[in-house]
């Protein structure tokens, strides 16, 4: 079984900016928090009191369908 790693939300948010410099137009009108009540509403990440981010099971299985399906993390979009 895979080990499960912990990260801060100030990490997270590294990877939305990183986004969100690639493609401004996409992300001129989507914060950061609405990123991520997308991902908390579909059960893709986990915020813990002590503010620290965990994927969840689900959210590695969207993963492993994104690569499946040929989407890798440099074509992201969003």
């Amino acid at each position: 079984m895979p080990v499960r790693r912990l990260m801060p939300i100030a990490e997270v948010k590294e990877f939305y900016n990183k986004a969100a410099s690639e493609f401004p137009d996409r992300y001129a009108n989507y914060s950061f928090e609405q990123w991520m009540d997308f991902l908390k509403s579909n059960t893709l990440l986990i915020v813990h009191p002590s503010g620290m981010v965990e994927i969840t099971v689900q959210g590695r299985d969207f993963l492993r369908y994104l690569t499946h399906w040929g989407r890798y993390p440099d074509d992201r979009r969003f």
